[in-house]
């Protein structure tokens, strides 16, 4: 079951099956919700020499590994080296974090055009984080990949300043926020992004995504973007739902960029 399940996911992935790539996801993850960190653990930190193909960066000093997702070719996932919930664990939102994982993960965005084997623009990738209920596995893991069709309207088409503004993606409830930045090079943690703006109050459930924006005449710099988690206005903080698996906008470029 489990295998059908997997091939259902990848045939989802290029286009030609369910379109629910989510709810199959957590069908998957239904069976171990730990798979993900003990998959990590065994093929990347216990050997003293990671072979393993999915182990694509494993960088002890930081505390993060870039391991490659099973689903989707240019799909990758940015893992701590030490057990972390998710979104839930303080330890995500605490601004003594020494490292974070979405320079990490930024940093790493390269490979996701090594993937489908031709450049990609920064504003084409996003990195994406689930809210817990809307995960399948309980290692905190954020998301890397390219950003769908409806993400580049998302981010292309609304006016998003460096105030919180309300918004809403595929008719799910959204804020978002420009931080300015001339370079692509990211410099804030998103976690800290949200955390400040909740004035101290306790973290809820929610899913993050971080994408790069360049509009021609305007201002260039990193947009985040927070879905809380409201069933009542439905909001399932599944924040991948910014990313394409399949990567089309990616593929549809010239080789040559």
């Amino acid at each position: 079951m489990r295998r059908l399940l997997l091939c259902c996911l990848a045939l989802a992935a290029s286009g030609h099956a369910f379109a629910d790539v989510g709810l199959l996801e957590r069908l998957v993850g239904a069976f171990s919700r730990d798979s993900l960190w003990k998959h990590v653990q065994e093929r990347c930190l216990v050997p003293a020499t990671p072979t393993h193909t999915d182990c694509v960066v494993v960088d002890r000093q930081r505390g993060f590994v870039l391991y490659k997702d099973a689903i989707g070719a240019s799909h990758y996932l940015v893992i701590p080296d030490q057990p972390v919930g998710g979104v839930e664990d303080p330890r995500v939102w605490s601004d003594g974090k020494t490292h974070s994982a979405w320079t990490f993960g930024w940093q790493a965005r390269d490979i996701v055009a090594k993937s489908i084997g031709k450049p990609l623009p920064d504003p084409l990738v996003g990195l994406a984080i689930n809210a817990r209920a809307s995960r399948s596995q309980d290692q905190l893991h954020i998301h890397l990949d390219c950003i769908s069709d409806r993400a580049r309207d998302f981010l292309t088409t609304n006016k998003i300043g460096t105030q919180w503004t309300d918004l809403s993606f595929q008719g799910k409830p959204v804020r978002a926020m420009l931080i300015p930045s001339a370079q692509p090079t990211l410099t804030v943690d998103p976690f800290d992004v949200v955390r400040q703006s909740a004035g101290g109050k306790e973290i809820a459930d929610r899913g993050v995504f971080v994408g790069y924006i360049q509009p021609a005449g305007g201002v260039a710099g990193f947009v985040v973007v927070d879905e809380p988690v409201d069933k009542a206005a439905g909001g399932n903080g599944h924040a991948s739902d910014f990313l394409d698996r399949g990567c089309k906008l990616g593929r549809a470029l010239p080789s040559d960029g």
